[in-house]
């Protein structure tokens, strides 16, 4: 079993030995990078699964609101998950992806976006989850990028999802992302076209970093749209390649 790196730089480089090959496969072809919790589903997954593990997810939040989304948080973040051992990924993953709610039209669009693109779902939680339920939805070709994984883990936040982003920026004709939250930032504004799905707050700690992008949307499945945004649905994300 590998652990997880020390520094930013050995993660970096253990990222980008996983990605290059992966981005370099859809050299010419439109790629569409998703955020899961909050931007598919409503729902935190990763906090589902620590408390059904008897953990605290309170601690978690405490670190990120002490010292912001930066390398050193998102490590203790992935630790917290790990210490809880290999059968609890076997065993809960499974059970939370049973209950995950979806926003409509999430799994359309994820099922006709593999009919004319290389689809991601990029998770700074559990990925482990986010694979179960793709594939109880039959969408086993739509991959799923994240690091807390107890087999081969690595430290996947805002930095990390950028660095993705940059990678697949380098190789696809498009790049289309999809988030909802700071997290999600640097994936964001690497993006040809930007999506942000309001979510519970609004957007708040994202939306002013990326006023200035030459092609930002939203999805409104909750609360009120953000003014001055155009809106689409889940469905029209589709159209977005098309506008380049």
């Amino acid at each position: 079993m590998t652990g997880l790196p020390v520094s930013y730089a050995d993660n970096a480089a253990r990222i980008e030995g996983w990605i290059t090959p992966i981005a370099s496969a859809c050299a010419g072809r439109t790629v569409f990078l998703v955020d899961g919790d909050r931007t598919l589903s409503p729902d935190d997954t990763s906090r589902s699964f620590l408390r059904s593990a008897g953990g605290d997810p309170s601690i978690i939040k405490e670190r990120f609101q002490r010292d912001g989304y930066c390398f050193e948080a998102f490590r203790y973040h992935a630790e917290v998950h790990l210490a809880l051992g290999a059968e609890a990924f076997d065993t809960l993953a499974p059970s939370i992806a049973r209950n995950v709610p979806l926003y409509e039209g999430a799994i359309d669009f994820l099922r006709d976006a593999t009919e004319q693109a290389d689809v991601f779902v990029l998770s700074a939680g559990v990925p482990r989850i986010w694979r179960a339920l793709l594939d109880r939805h039959g969408l086993r070709s739509v991959r799923v990028l994240g690091g807390i994984e107890p087999t081969a883990p690595f430290v996947f936040g805002r930095s990390e999802k950028g660095l993705v982003a940059r990678l697949f920026r380098a190789h696809a004709a498009a790049l289309i992302g999809v988030g909802d939250s700071d997290v999600d930032r640097e994936l964001l504004l690497t993006a040809d076209h930007a999506v942000i799905v309001v979510d519970h707050r609004r957007n708040q700690d994202l939306l002013p970093h990326l006023r200035g992008h030459r092609s930002l949307w939203q999805i409104v499945p909750q609360g009120l749209p953000h003014e001055g945004i155009p809106q689409l649905d889940f469905l029209s994300i589709l159209s977005l390649p098309r506008m380049q």
